[in-house]
């Protein structure tokens, strides 16, 4: 329940919205509760039957579901009938009705989850589902899915909603007849979206913190059918943020040695433009696209990783694209395959003009004539747009004689469509250096195949290691441009050196971003050519940096791979994001091979929103910055109230009746001082505080639904 305070009392506008607000409710579910729906108002109440509480729930409302695993036990064309092994079956979400999972079970509110409380949402009606091993490898996905639902989630027409903290697996879209189910007057079909169906959806739905693995979904088998056995997204814009979604397929036989559809992980179709960020889409398999599938779409990707992603028999091996504008920013491209016909390893552009910016393409590979990092189809494509990209180490294993093989960019004849006014390809201020096209043996088309010189818009500030290239200005050929390191976990991985000619030889007029792919600034002096800026590598190694709420403050925590002539970590802290002042400054291991841990708790903060802001020094005085977490501190609880305070000595507690077991007074350091029983009856407890030393002081009240906290100050 939240509390407003309005300081202009009477004004009826603004008391029926606080009224309105304050009426929103939120339900809890656990596997073992034993609650109805209409009851779960707490953790003590909780049911266990999560889409009966969706049903339930109104716009505004919140659900919080605990840790553990949960089946849809309704048909998605008939939510108020429980037929609990009906592969119709799904969770089907509410506009307005935002669900949280991964809470233990006792928190207040979304942000007092802790990491490793596993919250499941799955398919595998029967729970016979067997994981994966090395004999089974190519079969495992088809065996024993008779009982598995053909969607785990449904999403139609939402436009207001947060689906938060959730694993979605083993969906199985496998009906291969093709027959649909209505749900809320709309058809789901029951051969795509394994994990999620998503239809008619607006940019207000937000998918976060969501891992969907293991799903598969069979579609048609027809030429352009997408089947999103992750995610299926039609006329929808979602936002899509910090997700992973991986082992996808989309076949009816067996999943790694042959495919037939596109899009396992993501499909996109009708004009999906969702923005998708810092999400991984890893080892998915498919015919095309084995990641994405992107079909008369535009949608924007930040900060995305595409890994592992193989297709089978055809093109994309993580990207197909076939119309539409997508942007890909901050992304990287490894490991992707296509051992197909038509090619790019990484991405293939059959009809649409993409656009690249700060992007890596690393080891990515094809069988086939086209690129190896980016392909495309003649006649159809309409061009795309490459600025400060690296392309490294990706390879073409296709020929047995010489040929004109590309390990890098395929530009090939492009289409008539009219709404694409421009259909030329742009390239400023990329690198390509050591792709591998073995059987090309002239080298003049191993980094980009140009079909017609007309075809290339522009070809300007980029480094290339074949023969020939495209007419352009600021071109360097045969260069090496001197990487600082070419080892992934390295933290600057593909950056120029400070001797690199890459380093301050790009274009500014040509730059649309103002960070690098590494989130530094994009401009260190003049822009350099390349995914990464030149910068003065970090004396750390870093790793990551996490802040929480404890009993006694907050809590803050930090991990270094190394340390070199590393002086000490500082820390401050904010209360707007802008302004910060000193907190501590904790001593470094100056020399460090070795992963190192820190921890430093701030017992100086009272509730609100607090910004903590990590930042290095090393030994010469200069100072980087790391990070910067943000914390809740909600201490009232709800339903306690401390008063007076702050106080000389005597303190009321007041608090609801039956509530609460035990209470202790807690000082700064963690330890309690005073504690004593609450007998069920009572609707206070009077505390003497006179012996103590003067300071803040936490009183705890320890209860059925979980634990209370207050803040008081002795003085």
């Amino acid at each position: 329940m939240r509390k407003f305070y309005l300081k202009a009392l009477g004004i009826l506008g603004l008391n029926l919205f606080a009224l309105s607000v304050s009426a929103q409710t939120t339900y809890y579910v656990k596997t073992d509760g034993t609650g109805t729906a209409a009851t779960a108002t707490g953790w003590s109440t909780a049911s266990k039957d999560l889409q009966d509480v969706i049903n339930i729930a109104q716009a505004g409302d919140k659900i919080f579901v605990a840790m553990g695993t949960y089946l849809p036990n309704r048909p998605a064309n008939n939510l108020t009938t429980i037929d609990a092994a009906n592969r119709d079956n799904a969770f089907v979400l509410k506009n307005g009705v935002s669900i949280y999972g991964g809470f233990v079970g006792n928190e207040a509110n979304e942000t007092q989850r802790t990491a490793g409380n596993k919250t499941t949402l799955s398919g595998d009606l029967n729970g016979d589902d067997v994981a994966e091993t090395t004999v089974n490898t190519n079969t495992y996905m088809t065996e024993f899915k008779s009982d598995n639902t053909y969607h785990v989630v449904i999403a139609l027409g939402l436009s207001d909603v947060v689906f938060d903290g959730f694993t979605v697996t083993r969906g199985d879209a496998s009906d291969g007849s093709g027959t649909t189910i209505t749900v809320d007057t709309k058809a789901v079909d029951r051969r795509y979206g394994g994990a999620f169906y998503i239809l008619d959806c607006g940019a207000g739905f937000k998918i976060s913190s969501v891992t969907a693995t293991i799903n598969r979904a069979v579609g048609d088998g027809s030429t352009g059918a997408a089947t999103g056995a992750g995610l299926y997204v039609f006329n929808s814009s979602p936002t899509i943020e910090n997700c992973e979604i991986s082992k996808s397929f989309n076949t009816n036989s067996t999943p790694k040695s042959t495919a037939s559809n596109y899009g396992s992980a993501i499909s996109l179709l009708s004009k999906s433009n969702p923005q998708i960020i810092k999400t991984i889409i890893s080892e998915n398999f498919a015919a095309y696209g084995a990641g994405v599938s992107i079909n008369g779409s535009s949608p924007e990707f930040t900060n995305c990783t595409f890994l592992n992603n193989r297709v089978i028999s055809g093109r994309g091996g993580a990207i197909d694209i076939r119309g539409g504008f997508p942007i890909f920013t901050n992304c990287l491209f490894s490991g992707n395959r296509a051992t197909g016909t038509g090619g790019g390893g990484g991405v293939y552009n059959y009809s649409g003009r993409p656009t690249f910016v700060n992007c890596i393409f690393y080891k990515n590979t094809t069988a086939t004539g086209n690129g190896a990092a980016f392909g495309s189809n003649s006649n159809n494509n309409h061009g795309a747009v490459f600025i400060n990209n690296t392309f490294y180490d990706n390879q073409n294993d296709f020929g047995t004689a010489t040929g004109t093989y590309s390990s890098g960019i395929f530009v090939s004849a492009v289409g008539s469509n009219a709404d694409y006014q421009e259909k030329g390809t742009f390239l400023y201020n990329n690198i390509f250096f050591s792709n591998k096209a073995p059987y090309n043996t002239n080298k003049s088309t191993i980094d980009i195949y140009v079909a017609d010189a007309a075809l290339i818009g522009a070809f300007n500030n980029n480094i290339i290691q074949q023969t020939t290239y495209p007419v352009g200005t600021g071109n360097q050929a045969n260069a090496n441009p001197l990487f600082i390191s070419v080892v992934p976990t390295h933290l600057a991985f593909l950056a120029p050196g400070n001797n690199s000619p890459a380093k301050d030889a790009g274009s500014d007029s040509d730059n649309t971003s103002l960070i690098d792919f590494n989130g530094r600034a994009r401009k260190n002096g003049a822009i350099d050519i390349g995914a990464v800026e030149f910068h003065t590598v970090l004396p750390v190694s870093f790793i990551g940096f996490t802040a929480k709420t404890i009993t006694n403050g907050v809590q803050l925590n930090w991990k270094v791979g190394s340390e070199t002539n590393n002086k000490q970590y500082i820390i401050s802290r904010s209360v707007d994001g802008e302004n910060y002042s000193l907190v501590t400054k904790i001593a470094g291991k100056i020399n460090s091979a070795e992963p190192l841990s820190y921890s430093y708790t701030d017992q100086t903060v009272n509730g609100g929103n607090y910004y903590y802001k990590l930042e290095q020094e090393d030994l010469n005085g200069e100072i980087n910055y790391l990070a910067t977490q943000v914390v809740k501190i909600d201490l009232a609880g709800g339903s306690i109230n401390v008063y007076p305070n702050p106080t000389a000595g005597k303190i009321t507690v007041a608090l609801t009746t039956g509530g609460y077991s035990k209470y202790s007074v807690i000082n700064l350091q963690g330890t309690a001082v005073l504690q004593g029983s609450i007998h069920k009856a009572d609707q206070q407890v009077s505390l003497n505080l006179t012996g103590l030393a003067k300071g803040t002081y936490i009183i705890k009240l320890t209860g059925i639904a979980g634990n209370e906290f207050s803040r008081v100050i002795k003085f």
